[in-house]
């Protein structure tokens, strides 16, 4: 499997406040026949006929920029910790130099939130040499999904800590619990089932509405099919549950998604049973 960097999406404006999409890689990382092994194979190819649904995986973080906050939305794969190999062998890592293009330093995030705690969102919370990445930014994550993994529930838990856990130990880290308002655009929601702390983040601005839903939907298939949970969820029913209730929510108020595994972003419209995305 090889790994590629696509072009970067539009922007997307939400009144005040930009969300750049930061795409790290793209890939067939996981076929649709691994991800989603409870749909019978004739459901799975009707599905997989439809247009749009054979596009590669994305990894993707974000930037919410505007109203005098910096914000990031998930870190990626990162580098080569400690001089080890990173997550794929032969892909390289270029997402700090797309952060640097798309106008932001590191010295200048205020917050770093942590949808959840998969390596493919936190990598480059540190540097290759195991220091934080965004030295003044205050890090946020679910106190629960915290727990999972310092209990060692957590996949991939070593390259994990060597994201996080330099992080805590400066003094950079703080758990919250419930519904958390980084400022008066900006809340993270609990959206647990993929795994026990997951987070989503709304944006709201000027009457406008946008979430970054972290892994709540890892394939197009799932708008159409939002009961479908992937093989990746650690409560396949709670993940259908919550990404249902979060689709009905953008759809009433004619929001956004944008989520790290999808190659592109919507405003969320109800078709049927499920949901499509229209331009945003």
């Amino acid at each position: 499997m090889r790994l590629h960097v696509p072009p970067q999406p539009p922007p997307v404006t939400v009144g005040r406040r930009t969300v750049v999409p930061l795409i790290d890689a793209a890939g067939h990382v996981l076929p649709p026949e691994r991800l989603f092994p409870g749909l019978p194979p004739a459901d799975l190819e009707r599905l997989l006929a439809m247009d749009g649904m054979r596009e590669p995986m994305v990894v993707t973080g974000f930037a919410v920029l505007g109203a005098g906050t910096t914000i990031l939305v998930d870190t990626c794969l990162g580098g080569h910790k400690g001089g080890r190999r990173g997550p794929f062998p032969g892909f390289t890592s270029r997402w700090m130099a797309t952060l640097a293009e798309a106008g932001v330093e590191p010295g200048s995030v205020d917050v770093v939130v942590t949808t959840h705690l998969h390596h493919d969102h936190v990598g480059w919370h540190t540097t290759d040499d195991l220091r934080p990445a965004f030295p003044r930014a205050r890090h946020l994550l679910a106190e629960a999904e915290y727990e999972h993994f310092a209990a060692g529930r957590a996949r991939h838990s070593e390259r994990i800590g060597e994201c996080l856990l330099p992080v805590r130990e400066a003094g950079l880290l703080d758990l919250v619990t419930g519904v958390h308002r980084i400022d008066d655009g900006v809340r993270l929601l609990p959206a647990p089932g993929h795994s026990p702390g997951h987070l989503v983040v709304e944006i709201t601005d000027s009457g406008r509405t946008a979430t970054i839903a972290g892994d709540l939907v890892h394939h197009p298939l799932q708008l159409l099919r939002p009961d479908v949970s992937s093989s990746l969820c650690d409560d396949p029913v709670l993940a259908a549950e919550t990404r249902r209730r979060v689709l009905d929510d953008l759809a009433d108020r004619s929001g956004v998604l944008l989520a790290t595994h999808l190659a592109r972003s919507g405003t969320v419209r109800r078709e049927g049973s499920g949901f499509v995305l229209d331009d945003p």
